[in-house]
């Protein structure tokens, strides 16, 4: 008779342990990543080299072609500059002594010779990669001293690892945005221009389009192949820290759907894709003769537009997953065999839009987003923090412009930092669409409603700078008005720190903000903007319970908490605050 076996219990892993899992994680992570984009690993770590003055070491390093990742993971999160320092150093010194670390890397892994000397040493590109899990917080200066790495940080790397999982070894291209790499700095240069533009016959391009600034439009025919080289799309959720973004994330459930058509129908798609093209699009009549856009518009016949065959050339306003279904996953499956033969063969309908060499990339970016939003407002709907986006675009001083600028700033900053969440990539931190919406959006305003004030009416800045869309000016409010916000809140931190650093209140809520957002927002008519010891006094010996079980409010009572806290902390008066 079998006797069951009692289950082991299982022993509680040592923080050294955690620690080694945690950095085992990490670097699979990583590794999946940029192998994933179709670069070799070589597995340096552990291997310590002198190289020029010093000894280095490499955590892991990336190869394409003549592209070289050299890769430093950490996820320390204290003395970071130090460490820093001393990778910038060591990468440095690699870049003026390649050739000995290429001797060296030949020594030790002569299984891979093959990729480590394909290439000359003049032609090899290396970038130094710091790699952290936590957020870096890097000022401009650092970033100017620390110049021979290039840093990964936690979003950019999700970011990476969402557009691997979706497109695979298309995202590459990517990767070589983000290193700023053109066409012509990867793999071996070649004496032939046959390979260096795409040709493709047009519709004609017309003046009465109803888009404004001279932008004029043309249709036409490109392999899917073609386009998925050279375009790009400006994703809110990626690395660049541009007001100017405003796509979503690759839709993976979507994009295997579309893929799924593709291989099946074996067809073009019938509606067009939107994209902005480069300001180097020439024209060029039935004899070959280059012609203006103006010109070409009043002739017959074959006319062809050239585009030049670069990567990262050509920016997708919408179509994006028609596109990139188009992706090549480096498996031997029977949908790649099929998908890999259509790249080729299908070409998609285009629209092209182009732009006056001379007009400025904020006017771009609204035409842009306009027409994004004008083709998807009927569709699958857009998600909140992309609409915030593309609002902002269009009128930067807008209500909610404002405080989504405000919002990015504190999330930089003091006790909000790395809390808010920015991107649809962020888990786990405070939700902002609602607190912009409902709440900070009125304490920000420009035009606040009559007998109400907001912050404008307290800055003592340029105000017709701000109110004509002036950059500066827009930077100097969002950073008076974040300053006051942080006053306020830095009171509420010191006084509230049980219920602030305790995950389980209900203190850092939407509901609670934007309540304590609404409060100061009202009482601003009566104190105006003060300094943290008044706050302090305010919330000092103040009693309130945030606890899960304890807080009365919910979601749609803001305005009933903020009139809360106006009683029993600003303790103002009853008659006063029917008023405010």
């Amino acid at each position: 008779m079998k006797t069951n076996k009692k289950a082991k219990k299982r022993v509680p892993l040592t923080p050294e342990q955690l620690l080694k899992r945690e950095k085992r994680a990490f670097k699979t992570k990583i590794r999946n990543i940029f192998t994933g984009a179709g670069f070799k690993y070589i597995p340096t770590n552990d291997h310590e080299m002198s190289i020029g003055l010093r000894k280095v070491e490499v955590d892991s390093l990336f190869i394409h072609e003549n592209i070289w990742l050299l890769c430093e993971d950490t996820i320390k999160t204290s003395e970071i500059r130090d460490h820093i320092r001393t990778k910038n150093e060591a990468f440095g010194e690699i870049n003026k002594n390649l050739s000995e670390f290429i001797n060296k890397l030949t020594e030790l892994f002569p299984e891979h010779n093959e990729i480590l000397n394909k290439y000359d040493v003049e032609r090899i590109k290396i970038f130094g990669l710091y790699i952290s899990k936590n957020e870096l917080s890097l000022s401009k200066t650092d970033y100017e001293l620390f110049n021979n790495l290039k840093f990964v940080e936690p979003q950019t790397l999700d970011y990476f690892q969402w557009t691997v999982k979706g497109i695979k070894l298309s995202a590459r291209n990517e990767i070589f945005r983000f290193l700023d790499l053109k066409a012509k700095d990867i793999g071996r240069i070649s004496s032939s221009s046959g390979n260096s533009e795409i040709t493709a016959p047009i519709i004609y391009p017309r003046e009465f389009t109803g888009l404004k600034n001279k932008v004029r439009v043309v249709s036409f025919m490109m392999s899917a192949e073609d386009l998925l080289n050279t375009c790009y799309v400006l994703r809110k959720d990626n690395w660049e820290e541009s007001i100017w973004l405003y796509q979503r994330l690759i839709d993976n459930n979507r994009l295997k759907k579309v893929r799924s058509f593709i291989e099946t129908k074996g067809e073009a798609f019938y509606n067009n894709i939107i994209v902005a093209l480069p300001d180097d699009v020439a024209f060029k009549d039935a004899s070959g003769h280059f012609k203006s856009i103006e010109e070409i518009s009043a002739l017959e016949g074959n006319c062809q537009l050239i585009l030049p065959k670069e990567l990262n050339s050509i920016c997708v306003i919408d179509g994006q997953h028609r596109i990139y279904a188009h992706y090549e996953s480096g498996t031997d499956s029977k949908q790649e065999r099929k998908i890999a033969e259509l790249r080729k063969q299908l070409h998609l309908l285009v629209t092209g839009l182009v732009f006056p060499k001379d007009m400025k990339l904020e006017e771009r970016a609204k035409i842009q987003s306009e027409i994004f939003d004008d083709i998807n407002s009927n569709a699958k709907a857009v998600p909140q923090n992309i609409l915030l986006q593309i609002k902002r675009i269009k009128n930067p001083i807008a209500d909610e412009s404002l405080a989504q600028f405000v919002i990015e700033k504190l999330n930089k900053e003091s006790i909000f930092k790395n809390m808010l969440q920015i991107s649809s990539l962020d888990k786990g931190k405070i939700k902002t669409a609602s607190i912009v919406r409902f709440a900070l959006r009125y304490l920000v305003t420009v035009t606040p409603v009559e007998g109400k004030q907001s912050l404008f009416d307290h800055w003592v800045g340029d105000k017709e700078a701000l109110l004509s869309s002036n950059d500066a000016a827009i930077q100097d409010y969002v950073a008076f008005c974040a300053s006051a916000i942080r006053e306020y809140f830095g009171a509420i931190n010191k006084n509230l720190r049980a219920y602030w650093n305790d995950p389980e209140s209900k203190l850092l809520t939407v509901i609670a903000l934007n309540g304590f957002i609404i409060a100061f927002t009202r009482q601003l008519s009566v104190n105006g903007v003060k300094n943290f010891e008044f706050y302090n006094k305010v919330f000092t010996d103040w009693n309130f319970d945030f606890s899960k079980d304890g807080f009365p409010y919910t979601s749609s009572q803001y305005r009933k908490f903020s009139t809360d806290i106006l009683k029993t902390a600003f303790k103002l008066p009853e008659e006063t605050i029917e008023l405010l």
